[in-house]
């Protein structure tokens, strides 16, 4: 991401494939034959025609062996993408409970009375951290009890600042799982599976490997729409036609977005759709003056992820 995404990932288990030390090994070889070829250059001096075409030739050598390292480093960077394991399954705290009912991208009551509508991007590694420390918490209270359902739309931030497709290619996978009904079980699994964005852990091999894994019933159809891209014009559409540009975004009822994304910030606007009072304890808090009052907080250690272009509000 941008200057304008977390400086630092949230802290994770999972550790990034290495890069190949056979790689470096031979960096340092070309460094080291350059570096000898410099050297002897030094030791003929200034002696005529004959010593100019083997200084020019050396340099030569000195550019070539710099050229072929760095690609071989590169190459190695590449390749590591590809060395990661089977996908994880999903921690206790992320998972969705099946027994609430859902409907594509909604998850709770179609007759619940309010609406949780989430804008997120799968390779957000602060919306991993809210789906599984924040999210979870308004899902047991509010959906679980029908009391609001939630509603998740993309919104692609990462892609354009890693210039890959993971995040596309993910939320297209995604909806090809919500075809057969598996949406909610997807979702869990790939923000539990995040490597760092464009780390290649959602390549669409892997997204296949991920349907498997969640019992998706037929392997063809979910294969076929995930290697086709079939709803990637639907993600797409879905990302620009909110005219948000950070993630997690989340409004109640269609309301303006909510300036956190904390679980009291939340809590307190559901309360207040719902007609719920302020408990004492919050009622009886003093009032901080003008001058002493600050925006609400995230969750320590995060900040909202934006799009590169974005501008600070």
């Amino acid at each position: 991401m941008s200057s304008n995404r977390p400086a630092g990932r949230p802290s994770s288990s999972k550790n990034a494939p290495p890069t190949s030390r056979r790689s470096a090994r031979q960096q340092r070889i070309a460094n080291r034959e350059a570096n000898r070829a410099l050297t002897q250059a030094g030791t003929h001096g200034s002696g005529g025609s004959g010593s100019s075409i083997l200084i020019y030739t050396l340099v030569a050598v000195v550019i070539a062996a710099v050229v072929i390292g760095s690609a071989l480093v590169l190459t190695s960077k590449s390749t590591s993408k590809q060395a990661l394991g089977s996908p994880n399954v999903p921690v206790a705290s992320a998972v969705t409970p099946a027994s609430i009912p859902v409907d594509g991208q909604t998850l709770g009551l179609a007759s619940a009375k309010h609406t949780i509508d989430l804008w997120e991007d799968f390779q957000c590694p602060v919306c991993r951290d809210f789906t599984e420390n924040i999210e979870s918490q308004v899902v047991s209270n509010y959906v679980q009890t029908g009391k609001a359902k939630l509603v998740f739309h993309d919104l692609l931030v990462i892609d354009s600042g890693t210039g890959g497709t993971e995040s596309l290619d993910a939320a297209n996978a995604a909806r090809c799982a919500a075809d057969q009904g598996m949406f909610w079980p997807y979702h869990d699994w790939l923000y539990n599976n995040q490597y760092g964005e464009g780390s290649g852990a959602f390549t669409k091999d892997r997204l296949k490997t991920i349907g498997q894994l969640i019992g998706v019933k037929d392997q063809t159809k979910f294969a076929t729409c995930v290697d086709s891209g079939t709803h990637n014009a639907d993600v797409k559409s879905a990302s620009t036609s909110s005219g948000y540009t950070s993630t997690p975004t989340i409004t109640i009822d269609g309301g303006t977005p909510l300036g956190s994304y904390d679980y009291g910030t939340i809590s307190a606007a559901l309360d207040k759709a719902l007609g719920v009072a302020p408990s004492p304890s919050a009622s009886a808090a003093p009032t901080a003056s003008p001058a002493a009052s600050a925006p609400t907080a995230s969750p320590a250690g995060v900040s909202p992820t934006v799009t590169p272009s974005a501008s600070p509000s």
